[in-house]
């Protein structure tokens, strides 16, 4: 009979994707996180957890993996089984599905190799198994910010700041970069195949919670997110985003191209509404300097009007296909 004091044990699926962009600063620090944690809560698992890295081999060299690894978590084996799998012309979500099934533990992680988990992520992240109906687990992830691009977006994007996680951990939604699932749940229910940039994780919760699956949100299961390496970077992320906002459109709201383009100006008010009224009402929360205000407004501005310019494109350009015949035409769970 397994002792119940023990804790399942998990496997921690790591994809190599975003550190390719990202200095290396942020990937040692998210591996010297996960080794304090797996420091503090591997000894009392069921047996040894193993953590997956997944790469492309023609868009990393192993070595350079491998003494990120080394330099930064030197203990990780100590505490894990490591395995470094390459994995090449896999897009984002297809290495979460390719990590996920070849899991032999009850649980999967999906954590990205530029997020760091914060002390009592893991512990946090699989209590909420202890409830059989649960099949899914969503933690908090928020950004880095250490200048003015990344105090600006940490105030902006998608995720929001450490200190609103309890509210964050409300909201029906999920981060990709932070989700724990029954392994074996998960490989009967993959993320989808979806002609999206980031939305296959909305839809997949959309359809899960719809048929009646139980997912459930952790405030303190939190770790801290690489932030946007450049304005660059930010420029095409906004792109993409646009692209994807249009492709949640079309799902959600309406299929004519009139009501995407509609879809298009009231995302771009409201969501350029909502940034400007952040930079103001939180830049203590990110130490953002009185006098940088309005180089940060300037900012989501520029943000915004890319993201806008790029769903507007889209609605009026593009074509999307039908969601997966399992899925429901129209997801009310979108976010």
């Amino acid at each position: 009979m397994t002792d119940p004091g023990k804790r399942p044990t998990v496997t921690i699926v790591i994809e190599w994707e975003n550190a390719i962009d990202t200095e290396d600063k942020w990937a040692r620090y998210a591996a010297n996180a996960l080794q304090a944690e797996l420091a503090a809560i591997a000894p009392r698992m069921v047996s040894k957890p193993t953590v997956t890295y997944l790469y492309d081999e023609n868009q990393v060299d192993l070595h350079a993996i491998t003494q990120v690894i080394d330099d930064a978590a030197p203990r990780l084996r100590e505490f894990a089984q490591l395995e470094i799998v390459p994995a090449p012309g896999l897009s984002y979500y297809q290495l979460k599905n390719f990590g996920v099934s070849r899991a032999q533990t009850e649980l999967s992680i999906m954590l990205d190799s530029d997020a760091a988990p914060q002390a009592g992520w893991l512990e946090n992240m699989i209590a909420p198994f202890a409830d059989t109906s649960v099949m899914a687990v969503g933690g908090i992830t928020v950004l880095a910010h250490e200048d003015l691009l990344s105090r600006t977006l940490a105030l902006t994007w998608i995720f929001r700041l450490a200190e609103e996680r309890e509210a964050t951990a409300r909201v029906h939604g999920i981060y990709a970069n932070n989700t724990a699932v029954r392994t074996a749940f998960f490989r009967d229910n993959p993320f989808p195949a979806l002609k999206a940039f980031k939305k296959q994780c909305v839809f997949w919760l959309g359809h899960i919670t719809a048929q009646g699956y139980r997912y459930v949100r952790v405030p303190d299961a939190l770790t801290i997110h690489a932030p946007h390496p450049s304005f660059r970077f930010m420029v095409w992320r906004a792109w993409m985003t646009g692209l994807d906002r249009d492709f949640k459109g079309y799902h959600t709201k309406s299929l004519s191209r009139p009501g995407r383009i509609t879809y298009a100006f009231t995302s771009f008010a409201k969501g350029l509404a909502r940034a400007w009224s952040r930079i103001l009402r939180k830049r203590r929360s990110v130490e953002l300097p009185v006098w940088q205000v309005p180089a940060a407004m300037a900012i989501a501005a520029a943000f915004f009007a890319v993201v806008f310019i790029g769903q507007l494109a889209a609605a009026a350009n593009r074509t999307h296909d039908e969601l997966p015949g399992d899925y429901p035409r129209r997801s009310s769970h979108a976010a």
